[in-house]
């Protein structure tokens, strides 16, 4: 759930955002800035953006994005141009930043019990359930299989999907 990125730069900024990729709406759940001190604490400041969501009713908004938690996001109004950032203040070398996608809680979640699902025979068979130590799960099913992963503690949003080259592709 949460992704890691080293910055190796020499430079200092007093602003730093996040930008959306073309198309992307800007979704993103959340952003965390941290300077080169490696205090262990992400860079606090004044939330900075672009206001106005897909949905029109202020629950996706920018803000959302530095406010700790990952099952909240921002979901621009517009597919391009959509961005969340920091006014730090001071400027500040950036060593790491930690993001989130947006999801819709579907990230796999210590302490929740799932199912995987996959297609043979002209119907759903089940791989098995498990309570999630971690978060990943690992399942052995037939290659090439069209699956469907059930949480039963929470899930709401499941969707069936593939593993092609390594990767979830989703229907």
């Amino acid at each position: 759930m949460y992704n890691t990125l080293w910055v190796d730069n020499r430079k200092s900024y007093r602003y730093v955002r996040y930008r959306g990729g073309d198309g992307s709406f800007c979704n993103i759940a959340e952003v965390a800035f941290y300077d080169a001190s490696d205090s262990g604490w992400a860079l606090r400041g004044k939330v900075i953006g672009t206001p106005g969501c897909f949905e029109q009713d202020g629950s996706h908004e920018y803000t959302n994005v530095f406010d700790g938690d990952p099952y909240t996001s921002f979901n621009y109004k517009y597919a391009e141009g959509g961005w969340a950032g920091l006014d730090l203040g001071s400027a500040h070398r950036i060593a790491k930043i930690v993001y989130v996608p947006r999801n819709r809680d579907n990230f796999i979640r210590k302490g929740d019990v799932y199912e995987l699902l996959y297609w043979k025979g002209r119907r759903w068979n089940s791989a098995g359930r498990q309570k999630a130590v971690a978060d990943s799960l690992v399942y052995t099913v037939p290659e090439n299989s069209l699956l469907y992963l059930i949480n039963h503690t929470r899930g709401k949003d499941e969707r069936i999907f593939e593993i092609k080259d390594g990767r979830q592709v989703f229907w």
